[in-house]
């Protein structure tokens, strides 16, 4: 005989399956069955007698009353009223293998509150289950995610029974509610990324939920938005695996190792079952584990007629929902659903993060290095700038075609709002450095400087737009390194703010953001710090949106000012933005990290070496996790961590490293960048230490010709590179030259940067060391002095590590010179 959730769960099925065509129905009873025989044979049962009405009839009112009576008489003894601590139950909402969830209400005054209220059931709870329920749901409490269903209280009552108090979620199941409101298929990968968001979040708390199917996964509306809501972390069900030989779940969403004797069930089980809810999103089905198709295959495979259906429910037609299947969810769900776990994505982020590349119009890492998708994803994601260089006859690369439109025809009121939904949303807060691999440089710059002359007179009557599209290519032009040109387009957006005042406030905010990276990098900090002031100010008066980029901008401002030789209060704005951002998004997110790279570089520069490690550290095992370990943004992260090595002085360790990075950046940009050249400096720098002097020449040289050539002879990178190579110059047996170099470096110093600049006491102690080793006592003791000082005003006293090496300095001219060393001492 079949118990009451049996019985229940027979009624849900066979409505299901009767929803379905008659060739799908008895692979859908299978997967959902394949857990119980006898309802499996119950429900074909059912399902054999579908065809003829009377039967169904008199077969299924039977089944509903008998299902009613045992739920009744199962929970006759729990009636409203009923008083679990301060919730008083309303009614039965639902059932479960664990137990029963009621309807509840705070009853005892304190403040009026609808909960959803867990009754587990005390079998469910026998032994020692009844202390890993107290446990979990302690780590449950500790979990505060907006795609998580909030837990409120837990206990038990004085009859023994275990409680669970969550917040009650008041929508359906995400597959319904997407089938229900026509979700398209962007929209449904868009609420399946947050779900991904909170899982992750648990991952992180330690907790993993070994039963994510769709009825655990809510939608609702907050503030007119769907929201999802994951429930029903599996209480108990570890305990109980571990008692009954299984991992728990549910067929159909179930991973593997979850039906096997003794398995150990891990993140990477919580991966397949997102992919199989991605799965059911994209095609209409529960995947089949043993003939696992592609989405797009399956639903090739299916009758026309279906085929039209399940299109429709997503806003579509058969053959575009299979193309965008087939442009990179078809490889994501794959990968999810990979039997063997060590083949699927290694965590939640992995998968978090695919499924954001394929909204933001990038190929999936799951896609693999896919050349036509990677350029058809390129197109997707530049329709206007590939538009515009069709109107002109542009051809952006051989053997492509690109659909394209006029700019003319954006003039219509819906042709300007499918622009902006749907292109802009998914590419202005992209800044991905790799965008431009593999493509050719001097089309797409010809590209964005036909669309730089086009768009202010074809989009002069829709300021938003023309703002957008400033912004998209001054985005490219800083991809492409091409900051002069960027700059300009930026105020651009800037002076249509003004003129259109509360219009473009998102633009203007966005636009001062990059331009302040763009000023921070051409060495004009005075301007960079103007912006961003400017940026943070308006920031503050906005939405939740417009705070988080004023953190941002904030933790930019700090390496402004840690530029200028404010250490102290840089320090103190960085933690403060870090401290905001870590806040208000996961920790993830593209913002965040960049903060703490920042915080991270001004620790290290400071002499903190261990924290500065730790965090790096972090920072690049969430990257690599994320990006992949050649991802531009990972590769960034490695190599502002082996420069805390090389200020630790670890120059072995630092020159493979350093070997490796640059390698990955020529492939990536060529060897005419200021990624690889940057690390050719670096790499001099480790060489010379090591005493291979000659070898690290050439890297120098290279380093310091090539800044002054694009960022001019008196900009910081400038300064950097030119002091780096006359502490060459001394290494090499050129004192006499390297001395000269630093005395003009120092004036440039003095001038741009002032004394109170740890710059500009860098190049005091190299002018030092030089003028030591050309016996010239006086002036090196003077400088090494000067240095220190300058040291001391930029750190203060509590920094030794930035005091090193000044100090070392020190010592070495005051133990070189006649009777100088008592001077030197009253100055130390």
């Amino acid at each position: 005989m079949l118990s009451a959730d049996a019985w229940n769960r027979l009624v849900e099925l066979f409505g299901q399956a009767t929803d379905l065509p008659e060739n799908e129905r008895i692979r859908f009873i299978h997967a959902q069955t394949a857990d119980d025989p006898v309802l499996q044979r119950e429900l074909l049962a059912l399902i054999a007698a579908d065809a003829d009405t009377d039967a169904t009839r008199r077969l299924c009112e039977p089944v509903q009353r008998a299902a009613e009576v045992l739920l009744q008489a199962a929970e006759a003894e729990v009636i409203a009223g009923t008083r679990f601590g301060p919730w008083s139950v309303e009614r039965m909402i639902g059932a479960g293998g664990m137990g029963r969830v009621y309807l509840a209400q705070r009853a005892d005054g304190a403040y009026a509150r609808e909960v959803a209220l867990k009754l587990v059931s005390a079998p469910a709870l026998s032994g020692r289950r009844h202390a890993h329920f107290e446990y979990e749901c302690r780590l449950l409490a500790h979990m505060q995610h907006p795609a998580i269903a909030q837990i409120h209280d837990a206990g038990t009552d004085p009859e023994g029974r275990a409680y669970l108090v969550m917040e009650y979620i008041q929508g359906q199941p995400i597959t319904e509610w997407c089938d229900q409101h026509g979700a398209s298929l962007r929209q449904r990968v868009e609420l399946l990324a947050k779900v991904a968001e909170g899982v992750q979040h648990a991952h992180q708390k330690g907790v993993i939920h070994r039963d994510l199917k769709p009825a655990n996964v809510l939608v609702g509306s907050v503030d007119g938005q769907p929201m999802p809501k994951i429930i029903d972390f599996g209480i108990a069900i570890e305990a109980e695996a571990a008692e009954t030989g299984s991992g728990g779940g549910t067929p159909g969403y179930m991973s593997p190792e979850q039906s096997l004797p003794d398995s150990d069930v891990d993140a990477r089980s919580d991966v397949y079952s997102l992919g199989a809810i991605l799965y059911q999103l994209a095609c209409g089905s529960c995947p089949d584990g043993a003939a696992l198709q592609r989405p797009s295959q399956y639903l090739q495979g299916l009758a026309p007629q279906r085929q039209a259906q399940l299109a429709s429910t997503r806003g579509s037609t058969p053959a575009r929902l299979r193309r965008e299947l087939r442009d990179g969810l078809d490889a994501i769900a794959l990968k999810a659903l990979r039997p063997a776990r060590g083949e699927r994505y290694a965590s939640v982020s992995l998968l978090l993060e695919d499924l954001r590349r394929w909204l933001r119009h990038y190929p999936p890492q799951a896609a693999g290095r896919t050349r036509l998708l990677s350029l058809r994803k390129f197109a997707r994601r530049n329709r206007l700038m590939v538009g515009a260089a069709a109107v002109v006859g542009l051809v952006l690369l051989a053997g492509l075609a690109v659909t394209s439109w006029s700019l003319h025809e954006a003039r219509q009121e819906a042709a300007r709002a499918t622009v902006s939904s749907r292109f802009l949303a998914s590419v202005l807060d992209s800044m991905d450095p790799a965008m431009a691999d593999g493509l050719d440089r001097t089309l797409m710059l010809r590209v964005l400087d036909d669309a730089s002359r086009r768009a202010p007179r074809d989009l002069a009557a829709h300021p938003d737009i023309l703002a957008d599209m400033q912004l998209i290519i001054a985005i490219n032009q800083i991809t492409l390194d091409e900051y002069p040109r960027a700059i300009g387009h930026l105020q651009s957006v800037r002076a249509l703010a003004d003129q259109h005042p509360g219009l473009l406030e998102r633009q203007r905010l966005r636009a001062l953001q990059i331009l302040g990276e763009a000023y921070i990098v051409n060495g004009t900090h005075a301007q960079a710090e103007a912006v961003l002031q400017e940026g943070i100010a308006k920031a503050s008066a906005g939405g939740a949106d417009h705070h988080r980029l004023g953190a941002d901008m904030r933790s930019r401002l700090a390496w402004v000012w840690f530029q200028q030789g404010r250490v102290q209060p840089a320090l103190h704005l960085a933690r403060q933005a870090l401290d905001a951002l870590d806040r208000s998004g996961p920790a993830d997110d593209q913002q965040r990290l960049d903060a703490a790279k920042r915080y991270a570089n001004m620790l290290s520069t400071s002499g903190d070496y261990p924290q500065s490690i730790a965090l790096m550290d972090e920072v690049v095992q969430r990257r690599t996790r994320i990006n992949g370990p050649d991802h531009a943004l990972t590769l960034v992260a490695r190599r502002d961590l082996v420069t805390t090595r090389l200020r630790m002085r670890d120059f072995a360790g630092a020159e493979p490293e350093l070997r490796q990075l640059l390698a990955a950046y020529e492939r990536m940009y060529g060897v005419d960048n200021a990624y690889p050249m940057g690390v050719r400096g670096m790499l001099g720098s480790a060489l010379r230490e090591q005493g291979k002097v000659d070898e690290a020449g050439p890297y120098y040289r290279a380093s310091m010709e090539w800044s002054a050539k694009r960022y001019g002879p008196e900009s910081m990178s400038t300064l950097v590179a030119r002091h780096n190579h006359a502490n060459w110059l001394l290494a090499a047996g050129q004192a006499r030259q390297s001395r000269d170099e630093q005395k003009a470096l120092l004036a440039l110093a003095d001038r741009n940067l002032g004394r109170a600049n740890h710059i500009t006491a860098e190049v005091l102690r190299g002018l030092a060391e030089a003028e030591l080793v050309l016996g010239q006592s006086g002036n090196a003791l003077q400088h090494a002095n000067a240095a220190l000082q300058a040291m001391r005003q930029v750190y203060g006293d509590q920094h030794e590590g930035a005091l090193r090496d000044a100090r070392s300095t020190l010592q070495k001219v005051q133990a070189a010179g006649d009777g100088t060393a008592a001077v030197g001492a009253g100055a130390d």
